[in-house]
């Protein structure tokens, strides 16, 4: 069985895509099926190959961009595939020249939360879902919901939907746990710096801490993808924490590993997501968790137990919480940290990825 695995982001971008599409490709490989990924970006100015991590990945550029565009030697390549899977949460652009350039080829979705979390092009989104989320969704053989909230969602739309959460790399970030005694008042963010992911209300966290006489020791690490790391300084600027706050515009695997175990909290005051692999990769590190009580990370996050909500809004009840955190003991910290680890467990890829082959041999008709 050869698969290609089509997907709008790829190594060395970091991304819950590229994650989800790398740890599959190469687990499943593994196993005797033929895993390559196509990478198909704007951002690509040639046809090229490379060889990363034993996998084939082809970057294939588009004439457009990311939710319109041509991908040139996309049809030719496909055609080599048994079946295709699709991470295309717009569904527009990759669903678009699946069916354009190979579509006698069967294939599969995977929904990553499609495109609802954000406000931009609303008047779009509404057309997309009203008129053409149907028709494109029925070419797929299955539709699979990263989430309880996805499966619902696209459910309106699609009878092929399954529910197929994704995996972490849970061996990895074990690495990175806690070294020496855990220190409540050290986080890290690490992950894509977009706007959805209200790094800004973060920082603001951290003001109401320190305003408090609460000193909190910040890491925020990822890739600028939103360009909002000079908005970010003069934010830290501004408010003086400059002594509280430290900024890395990327950080790789080894240092990210090295500061994981310095750190005894994650936190994120992200608005919107679609299944939250950085959160889970966070917990398989022992991390505490503070984020936002919504679907579907409240679904593994549990106030108390390995993590903890707050609105961000800079209230009352918020600064409760953050006390209530940073003044956990050590053995209160290892207590939520061993709940964590636990809970994260249950998405390692060693046992997720074989879920997501008993779909590809069900969409041809192998199970």
């Amino acid at each position: 069985m050869k698969i290609l695995s089509i997907t709008p982001t790829y190594f060395p971008e970091v991304g819950g895509i590229e994650s989800v599409v790398r740890e599959l490709a190469t687990r499943i490989s593994e196993n005797g099926t033929q895993v390559d990924v196509a990478h198909v970006s704007p951002k690509h100015t040639a046809f090229s190959v490379n060889r990363v991590d034993g996998i084939d990945v082809y970057c294939i550029p588009v004439s457009g961009n990311r939710l319109l565009g041509y991908a040139r030697g996309f049809g030719e390549l496909a055609s080599g595939y048994d079946l295709l899977h699709v991470h295309d949460p717009q569904l527009m652009m990759l669903t678009g020249n699946v069916l354009l350039q190979c579509r006698r080829i069967p294939a599969i979705l995977s929904t990553h939360g499609g495109f609802r979390h954000t406000r931009k092009l609303r008047a779009f989104k509404w057309v997309h879902e009203h008129f053409l989320m149907r028709p494109l969704l029925k070419h797929y053989k299955r539709v699979l919901a990263v989430s309880e909230s996805d499966a619902d969602y696209f459910g309106h739309f699609s009878r092929q939907v399954h529910k197929a959460e994704n995996g972490i790399a849970y061996a990895k970030f074990q690495g990175g746990r806690t070294t020496g005694t855990p220190d409540p008042t050290r986080w890290i963010y690490w992950g894509r710096w977009s706007r959805n992911k209200r790094i800004d209300a973060v920082i603001d966290a951290v003001a109401l801490a320190r305003d408090s006489g609460i000193a909190i020791d910040l890491l925020i690490a990822g890739p600028d993808f939103d360009h909002l790391g000079e908005s970010f300084k003069a934010k830290i600027e501004s408010l003086r924490l400059g002594d509280s706050v430290r900024l890395h515009p990327y950080i790789e695997d080894d240092r990210l590993i090295a500061e994981l175990q310095q750190r005894t909290v994650f936190i994120t005051g992200s608005e919107y997501e679609g299944f939250g692999v950085g959160i889970l990769e966070a917990m398989a590190a022992g991390k505490i968790v503070i984020c936002r009580d919504m679907e579907p990370i409240n679904g593994f996050v549990e106030s108390g137990v390995n993590g903890y909500f707050l609105r961000f809004d800079g209230g009352a009840k918020d600064l409760e919480v953050v006390r209530r955190i940073t003044s956990l003991d050590e053995g209160q910290c290892r207590t939520m940290s061993e709940a964590a680890q636990s809970t994260a467990k249950r998405y390692d890829w060693d046992s997720v990825a074989r879920q997501f082959t008993e779909h590809y041999a069900s969409a041809l008709g192998r199970a």
